[in-house]
């Protein structure tokens, strides 16, 4: 890390180092798989070890961490396999998710979708791939706001967290046309194209998150 974590806000230390310790994660100030120790945590927040710990354990708990008894903690890191897994576990879940959503609230999926796409075509035109990781993992995530339905919000926290890492080492340039035509399927009421469609675009990334896990 090229930046120090030091807290500056008199609020609860271990809300402040997870939230900072997340952030340095997603952010990619750590590398998959990098071991993370409690003692230089300590030192770069300013606090001591005892919030660092249990702002890991629950970091460990929505998927970027892992602790290994004798050995210490790391940041995740995923097999192919589990790439595959996660991929489709993500297409199941938000196909799921757009079912639930054009029955509950189609009309506001659809407008947060296409102020998402506009978003899109701004970070495009300037380049800006943060955003665009930022923008698309939103576009997604608009799928819980509007499907009301509880269970497939908590399924999908499980892998939120690491799809956000993802994102942001393997953003993409051309984020536009693949959104738009999951917008324009939704606009024509067929929900049957739009999840075929969505359920293609998510797998897609499996090569670009393989990558990302073996640092190439």
């Amino acid at each position: 890390m090229t930046e120090t974590l030091r807290l500056k806000r008199p609020q609860l230390l271990t809300d402040l180092a997870c939230e900072r310790i997340r952030e340095a994660i997603v952010g990619g100030e750590f590398k998959l798989g990098e071991q993370m120790s409690e003692a230089q945590l300590a030192q770069r927040l300013g606090v001591s070890k005892t919030p660092v710990r249990e702002a890991l354990l629950r970091l460990k708990g929505d998927g970027l961490v892992e602790i290994h008894p004798q050995r210490g903690s790391f940041v995740f890191s995923l097999t192919p396999a589990q790439v595959t897994q996660l991929c489709n576990y993500r297409a199941m879940i938000e196909c799921a998710a757009l079912r639930e959503a054009c029955t509950a609230d189609p009309a506001g999926l659809a407008r947060e979708w296409k102020r998402c796409v506009a978003e899109m075509r701004k970070a495009e035109r300037a380049r800006d791939l943060q955003a665009l990781a930022r923008i698309d993992m939103e576009f997604h995530h608009q799928l819980f706001v509007h499907c009301r339905d509880p269970y497939l919000c908590a399924g999908y926290e499980v892998v939120r967290s690491q799809l956000i890492a993802l994102r942001h080492r393997s953003p993409i340039a051309n984020a536009v046309g693949s959104h738009q035509v999951l917008v324009d399927a939704l606009a024509a009421g067929d929900v049957g194209r739009a999840c075929e469609l969505l359920r293609g675009h998510v797998l897609e990334n499996e090569p670009r998150y393989s990558a990302a896990c073996s640092g190439d």
